[in-house]
C-alpha cells in the first residue's frame, strides 16, 4: 500500500497562519522530542528568507500531509536565526523550540512567591497564563500547597512549575502537537494505555529494529526511601517503595540482596504523593535495561513519552518512546528510542 507525505512549515501570528516557510534544497528540517530535556520538543533547519516573518514574534508549525490529511507535529518558538549566503542563495539556518521555551525564558524579575493554601494546578496555570500560554489541559488535582514559596535569583519560570508539578506527582511540563500545555499526573504504563504500535508486517510502520540490551544493573537499586524534611513540617515524612516481582533482575528476590537508594525532596503535597513518587522511582527503575532503537515511516501524533505495542517477527513488547526524531521530508524516517516494559504481550 502506497502513501502520499508532504511536509509544510508554516508561520503562525497570534495562533493563526500568517505564511509559509520554503525549505532549502537538501537541507529538511529535524524535528526531535525527548521526555527528559526541560524544553521536550525542538526544530532545525535551513529555511529560504521570507521578509514576511517576524523572528521576533511569530511561531513555526510543523505540519504532516499523509494522502491529502493533515496532522500537526509542533509548535515551536525561533530561539536563532542565522543568515548565509552561498553562490548568491541566501539561507537561513533557524533553531526553534517548543513553548516550554517561552515559559522558561519568562524573568521573574530576581524574585517569585506564592503563599500557602493555594491550589497547586491553579498556582501552575497561573504561571503559565504570566508566561503567555493560554490553552491548557489539567488533569483535577486537589491538593493544596502547605506552605509557601518564594524561588529567587535565576530559576527559570519552567524549573518553578515543574518542581511544583513533582510535588503532587505529575509529569514535567509538556506541550501536544497543537500547543496545548498539558498537565498530567504519573501513570505506569500498561497496555490498557498504548497509544502507538509498531509492526513489521506494515511497510508504513516498522522498518528497522535493532534490540540493545543494557546489562549494567549490578548496582541498580530496588528499595527506594523517599524523604521530606523541612523546618516548616512538625514531621519527618518518608515513604519506601521496593522491588519484588520475580520478573526484573534487579529485584531483591532475584538478586537475593537489598540495594537502597535514599533520596530526599524538599517539598510535597502529602503522605499520599510522597508513596506515589517511591512507588514512581521504583516502576521506572524496572523498566532500565534493555533499549530497542527502531526506524519508521514518518508517523503523526506522537508526543512525549508515548506507550507503544512493538511488534516484529518473534519479539512481541510493551514499550515506552522516550525519544524521537524526524527527518522533516517527503521520504524522511523516524527514528525510536524505546525502552521495554514487558516482555510479551497477551
Amino acid at each position: 500500500m502506497t502513501r502520499t507525505v508532504e511536509t509544510k512549515v508554516r508561520v503562525l501570528r497570534n495562533g493563526a497562519q500568517y505564511a509559509e516557510l520554503q525549505t532549502s534544497p537538501g537541507a529538511s528540517p529535524t524535528i526531535r522530542c525527548s521526555d527528559s530535556a526541560a524544553i521536550k520538543m525542538s526544530m532545525a533547519g535551513e529555511f529560504r528568507p521570507n521578509p514576511a516573518v517576524d523572528w521576533l514574534r511569530d511561531e513555526l508549525q510543523a505540519v504532516l500531509v499523509i494522502d491529502g490529511t493533515e496532522y500537526p507535529v509542533g509548535i515551536f518558538l525561533p530561539a536563532s536565526v542565522e543568515e548565509s549566503e552561498s553562490e548568491g542563495l541566501k539561507t537561513l539556518r533557524v533553531e526553534a523550540y517548543d513553548r516550554c521555551w517561552r515559559v522558561q525564558t519568562q524573568n521573574n524579575g530576581g524574585s517569585y512567591e506564592v503563599n500557602g493554601g493555594q491550589n497547586y494546578l491553579q498556582v501552575i496555570e497561573g504561571m503559565l497564563s504570566g508566561s503567555g500560554i493560554a490553552r491548557v489541559l489539567a488533569t483535577p488535582n486537589a491538593s493544596v500547597l502547605d506552605v509557601g514559596r518564594v524561588w529567587i535569583g535565576d530559576t527559570t519560570r519552567l524549573a518553578m512549575i515543574n518542581e511544583l508539578l513533582a510535588e503532587i506527582n505529575y509529569k514535567q511540563l509538556w506541550f501536544t502537537p497543537e500547543g496545548v500545555a498539558v498537565l498530567e499526573p504519573y501513570a505506569e504504563p500498561t497496555a490498557d494505555r498504548i497509544q502507538h504500535t509498531l509492526d513489521g508486517d506494515k511497510v508504513t510502520s516498522l522498518l528497522l529494529p535493532e534490540l540493545r540490551k543494557q546489562t549494567d544493573l549490578y548496582n541498580m537499586p530496588n528499595t527506594f526511601v523517599v524523604v521530606c524534611a523541612t523546618p516548616d513540617k512538625s514531621s519527618i515524612l518518608s515513604a519506601t517503595a521496593v522491588n519484588n516481582s520475580p520478573s526484573s533482575p534487579a529485584s531483591v528476590i532475584r538478586r537475593g540482596r537489598t540495594i537502597t537508594k535514599v533520596v530526599k525532596v524538599k517539598n510535597i503535597a502529602d503522605q499520599t504523593a510522597l508513596q506515589e513518587y517511591a512507588d514512581r522511582l521504583r516502576n521506572e527503575s524496572m523498566l532500565r535495561g534493555e533499549t530497542i532503537q527502531v526506524q519508521t515511516a514518518l508517523l503523526p501524533g506522537y508526543g512525549v513519552a508515548d506507550v507503544v505495542a512493538l511488534h516484529f517477527g518473534d519479539l512481541s513488547a510493551l514499550c515506552v518512546d522516550h525519544s524521537w526524531s524526524m527527518e522533516f521530508r517527503p521520504g524522511g524516517t523516524m527514528t525510536h528510542t524505546l525502552e521495554r516494559v514487558v516482555v510479551n504481550l497477551d
